[in-house]
């Protein structure tokens, strides 16, 4: 993984207020057979690291909505996109495409159960 979206990533799960977090890779498919797929990402992150995109794919969540003809193309330092909630991808009809995320899953801190007070 490039040395740019580990630092991302730490740098962005530090403004979220995690201290830990995991993370690994996620590879998933699209072709004719396939065109949707549906990630059930809560309290997990989602970063599409896949550096060309099949045009007319679409990629919504509950933090992100993403077109690749909207403006992908003409992003050139990061092409770095953030997803989060439920994910819907939708491929168009026609070919095979790979879309390549980073998953992150925050170690979420523990809550301490209150201490009642005696009377």
């Amino acid at each position: 993984m490039e040395s740019f979206l580990v630092a991302y990533i730490a740098q962005r799960m530090a403004d979220l207020g995690f201290q830990k977090y995991s993370y690994e890779p996620l590879v998933i498919i699209l072709s004719n057979d396939q065109n949707e797929y549906l990630i059930e990402g809560m309290n997990e992150y989602y970063y599409l690291t896949t550096k060309a995109l099949t045009p007319g794919t679409e990629i919504s969540a509950g933090n992100n909505y993403f077109k690749v003809e909207d403006y992908y193309v003409n992003l050139d330092l990061s092409k770095v996109q953030e997803f989060t909630g439920q994910i819907k991808i939708t491929f168009p009809q026609g070919g095979k495409q790979a879309l390549e995320f980073i998953r992150v899953i925050p170690q979420y801190p523990e809550s301490k159960p209150e201490q009642k007070q005696s009377a």
